[in-house]
């Protein structure tokens, strides 16, 4: 197997209170910033669920569309007949607040028949054991490092991984949060610097160093706290592979849009082994934000907000249903969505999780998705063993393909 070590880069303290190799990892905690009234949009429709192409799955997941106009829906009706567009409904109840929504007893009314939905496709795709619904949304049967499921959100150095600094030049933009007042309107070709093997390669390599030495880093040094390990740390040669996604899901949300209705990423087919990672690039907060609940079944919806770049969360989106709602603040969110998962090889491997358990529709579709970098159990310090990480092949980078969603799904075919 080839390898090539990789260095984690220098992190200089600044305001995020990151000093060296120490990493700070809060507890949940929302916070906000306020913003102007925005301007009222049009939107349009989302997609609920994903056809059986995988190609179909993952493409509709990553656009955000347009609802009919709203007009005068400011203070609807509260008998208004729900639709089949989660972001339209909710905007309907709602209105034009840019704070986040107090999910009292209406709207969770209103929210309803979406996350009914969700539900029940959660338990359709949730279940190789085959337990009954009640039972299986709290239990813990084939669902690997549970230890490592609750939500956090970590601190990075944006100077040393300025993933927003160097998407904006990609793209040719000075401000990704004011990417609606950009002369180019349409999103496609917006982005279509993206399409550009070349053109990206530098967000690319700044991504991949990203995942590579902070994000595999912090999940392995997380997984040696919770005693992840304790099974195979003292077989010859223990090794962690590390398999994650190769290029990130990119989302745009500009003012009037929204991206995804209520879903959890087993009913994408993703494999219930991933854990999820966003990472926002631009102010997230109110109705911009990504919202998820805290642990499946839950259902204490709350936005992932964050003021500035330098602050990431990790949360089991495999389980947990998430949603975005209209965006009527006048700021675009623009984030990263990735999955990272792990496995080990050989004798009690199973007991950190079964590597056929990580298969999923993604993998079924061929190379490309994922990638991998492992770790030597033996070798790097308990506190972040970066330097220890070493990719399965050297400086290589895996092409996005329609499986990574827009824009990449609307690129014509090579073949």
């Amino acid at each position: 197997m080839l390898s090539v070590q990789r260095q984690r880069p220098h992190t200089q303290s600044d305001g995020n209170n990151l000093m060296g190799n120490n990493v700070v990892i809060q507890s949940l905690e929302v916070s906000e910033v306020s913003s102007p009234k925005a301007r009222h949009p049009s939107i349009g429709p989302e997609p609920l669920f994903l056809s059986k192409s995988v190609t179909a799955q993952h493409s509709s997941l990553n656009e955000t569309a347009s609802e009919p106009e709203l007009g005068s829906l400011r203070n609807p009706a509260s008998e208004a007949a729900p639709t089949k567009w989660f972001g339209h409904d909710v905007r309907r109840h709602i209105g034009e607040i840019q704070d986040t929504p107090v999910f009292d007893k209406n709207l969770r009314e209103v929210m309803d028949s979406h996350m009914a939905k969700a539900r029940i496709r959660r338990e359709e795709c949730r279940n190789p054991s085959y337990l009954s619904v009640d039972a299986s949304i709290a239990s813990s049967v084939d669902v690997p490092y549970t230890a490592l499921r609750d939500e956090r959100r970590f601190l990075y150095d944006e100077n040393s991984y300025p993933l927003h600094r160097v998407l904006a030049e990609t793209l040719g933009v000075d401000d990704l949060a004011q990417l609606h007042h950009h002369s180019i309107k349409d999103k496609l070709q917006l982005l279509r610097p993206l399409l550009d093997g070349d053109g990206r390669r530098r967000f690319h390599e700044c991504y991949d160093n990203f995942v590579t030495s902070f994000c595999i880093p912090l999940l392995h040094s997380l997984a040696l706290t919770k005693n992840e390990f304790h099974s195979i740390s003292s077989l010859p040669a223990s090794r962690i592979t590390y398999r994650y996604q190769a290029f990130p899901c990119l989302r745009v949300v500009r003012p009037g849009e929204f991206s995804i209705g209520p879903h959890c990423d087993t009913a994408y087919g993703h494999s219930i082994g991933n854990l999820n990672f966003h990472i926002p690039l631009t102010p997230a907060f109110g109705t911009n934000a990504l919202y998820t609940e805290s642990h499946p079944g839950k259902e204490d919806w709350h936005g992932l907000t964050a003021k500035s770049p330098g602050l990431g969360f990790l949360f089991d989106g495999a389980r947990c249903i998430h949603f975005t709602l209209e965006n009527t603040t006048d700021v675009t969110r623009v984030s990263l969505d990735f999955r990272i998962a792990f496995y080990a090889e050989g004798d009690h491997a199973e007991t950190l999780c079964r590597k056929e358990l990580l298969d999923d529709r993604f993998t079924e579709a061929g190379p490309g998705y994922y990638d991998e970098a492992s770790i030597d159990l033996g070798a790097g310090s308990f506190s972040f063993p970066g330097a220890a990480i070493a990719k399965k092949e050297r400086y290589r980078l895996l092409d996005p393909d329609a499986r990574v969603g827009f824009p990449f799904n609307k690129q014509k075919s090579k073949h």
